[in-house]
């Protein structure tokens, strides 16, 4: 990060609450200090998001706007609570691992209908997800259900028994796609399978759930 001599670099750090796990705001924040060239980081704890960025002073600035105004759909932000700190030189942006406080009072979010994208997946063919009852992404589906403990990570959630395949792990770190850190993500190839059977346990066949 290039920072003017006559223009010092300032941290800032941001206590966000609210409904903001569980609905892509990891992935929104990193995305939004790419723009505005910050470094720092962001993280789940047991009562929210925490963020640190440092950067010149009117990026940091505009970075701090958009946190509200361009919050993920799914996302509730109840307070955002900042405070300047001292520099700390980080060389790039990162998501880091969650910290756990057993005082959680973070919030949970909903279970969501599948978004528009999904559902091309889903209803489409010649891709894993085609027919894929438990389809997902960062901006739908479980998440009240499937979560057991805060913070809204995999291991906290009954995907912690499902591990992904490569090409969902290819997704869940690439930054530019929707399922970037999506917790409950899956496909035919790795995740859960649904099926309808009679009340004495036949499978009852039928197109793909």
């Amino acid at each position: 990060m290039d920072q003017q001599s006559d223009n010092p670099a300032v941290r800032r750090r941001w206590r966000i609450s609210g409904q903001v796990q569980g609905v892509g705001f990891r992935p929104f924040v990193w995305r939004l200090a790419e723009r505005y060239r910050l470094v720092g980081f962001v993280l789940n704890d047991s009562n929210g998001v925490v963020v640190e960025a440092e950067g010149a002073p009117d990026q940091l600035d505009a970075f701090d706007a958009a946190l509200q105004s361009e919050a993920p759909p799914l996302s509730v932000v109840a307070a955002v609570d900042s405070q300047v700190i001292d520099p700390k030189g980080d060389a790039s942006f990162n998501i880091l691992p969650s910290e756990t406080d057993p005082q959680a009072k973070a919030g949970i979010a909903v279970d969501a209908a599948v978004c528009p994208d999904c559902l091309r997946e889903l209803l489409g063919q010649g891709n894993r997800r085609s027919g894929y009852g438990l389809i997902n992404c960062t901006h739908c589906g479980p998440r009240y259900t499937l979560i057991e403990r805060v913070p809204y990570d995999r291991p906290n959630t009954t995907m912690a028994h499902f591990f992904m395949c490569p090409a969902c792990k290819q997704e869940y770190n690439a930054a530019v796609d929707r399922r970037f850190h999506a917790q409950p993500i899956s496909c035919n190839n790795c995740g859960p399978k649904v099926s309808l059977v009679t009340s004495t346990g036949q499978a009852i066949l039928g197109d793909a759930i």
